[in-house]
Parts: structure tokens; sequence; C-alpha cells
């Protein structure tokens, strides 16, 4: 319901929706959102309850969005799947600046399309992967210099805080 009226507001440039318990149904009508005539620069979407379905249903918005500059979408159960799809789409997206994955349950599995972002996304400036059991992509990305390095893109940053495979939940 909220979305719909925000649908009719374009001039909106920030929503913070953070522990509202929207779930894949509120990020599927937010991708609808995010599809058509918004102006959102910063959507922020903490602790939502937000799944794989969810988590594509945003991606698929991001691989057509251009105003989007920041995503927060921590604490929520993205999963592999979730994450692989939003990775994927920022391989595509030429707007969003900084994206947080933190607390998100993802595994080496994800590591691949996260190593092939970071190293070609020409945009990205920060990517904020703590607390996930990402194994294999924390030690690469530490062995470039703590998480602060340069390829041949912008990225400044990557947090990587509590990423071995030895986190418990």
């Amino acid at each position: 319901m909220l979305i719909a009226h925000l649908l009719d507001h374009p001039a909106l440039a920030e929503l913070d929706l953070s522990h509202n318990v929207i779930s894949d149904r509120g990020a599927r009508a937010l991708g609808k959102l995010l599809n058509g005539h918004s102006q959102l620069t910063r959507l922020a979407l903490p602790n939502n309850c937000i799944r794989a379905a969810g988590a594509r249903a945003i991606a698929h918005a991001l691989a057509r969005n251009s105003t989007l500059r920041s995503l927060d979408v921590r604490l929520n159960e993205l999963g592999d799947d979730g994450a692989e799809a939003i990775c994927g789409a920022l391989l595509h997206n030429a707007s969003l600046l900084d994206v947080v994955l933190a607390g998100n349950e993802l595994t080496e599995h994800t590591a691949p399309v996260v190593c092939q972002l970071i190293t070609t996304n020409s945009t990205l400036t920060s990517i904020d992967l703590s607390c996930n059991r990402l194994g294999q992509v924390s030690g690469v990305l530490s062995a470039t210099g703590g998480g602060n390095f340069r390829y041949r893109n912008v990225i400044t940053e990557v947090g990587l805080k509590n990423c071995s495979n030895n986190f418990t939940t």
C-alpha cells in the first residue's frame, strides 16, 4: 500500500524502511518503485526478513535503475542466491556507489560473483560484506591490502569484519 503511494511521489530521494519486516512481498514492491520513475538515491532496508526472492526483485530493478547511489540490505536473509542476484545486477549498474550486504548468511559460494563485481564494476566505491561466512573471498580480499585497494575501478573500501568460515550464528 505504501509503495503504491510512493510511486506517485517521483521527487522522493531517500527511503529508510529499516526494521519493518517488509519481507519478499515488500521487496518486490520496491523493485517496481525502482523500475519506475523513481528518483531515489538512497534505499535502506536493514533487518526486513528479505530472502532470495525479494533480493532477485531488487536485483532486477538495479540492473535498470540509474538513480540509486546507496543500497543497504544488511541483516536480512538473502543467502547466496539473493546476494548473487544483487551482485550480478551490479555488474551492469553504473550508478550505485555503496552497497551493504553484511549479515546475510552468505558463504564461499558467493565468492566468485563478489570477486567479479569488485574487479569489474567501474562505479562502486564501497561494499560491506561483514558478518558472513565468505571464507575464500575474505582471504583473497584481505591479501590485496586489508580491504582497501584499487583494481581497474574505483572501489576503495571492502568491509570484511567477522567473515571467516568459523563465524557462528
